[in-house]
């Protein structure tokens, strides 16, 4: 079944909520996947291995449970 097919059926209650979702995407600025991840490879080539690449206590507990779940 179509969308548009698919809010006809709605009960007329529930119209205003489709309509008030659909503005919110409207509103949204689409995500630029490219840029991101242009942004997060120069962040990790800048800082790999630095005290800003992870925090020792967190690299720490996922090692430990790694080896747990092995």
């Amino acid at each position: 079944m179509e969308l548009i097919e698919k809010i006809k059926r709605l009960p007329h209650s529930r119209i205003a909520e489709v309509e008030a979702f659909v503005d919110s995407v409207l509103r949204k600025p689409a995500l630029d996947r490219k840029a991101i991840d242009q942004a997060l490879t120069e962040y990790a080539l800048k800082h790999g291995g630095t005290d800003a690449d992870l925090d020792p206590d967190l690299e720490a507990a996922g090692i430990e449970h790694l080896l747990e779940t092995d």
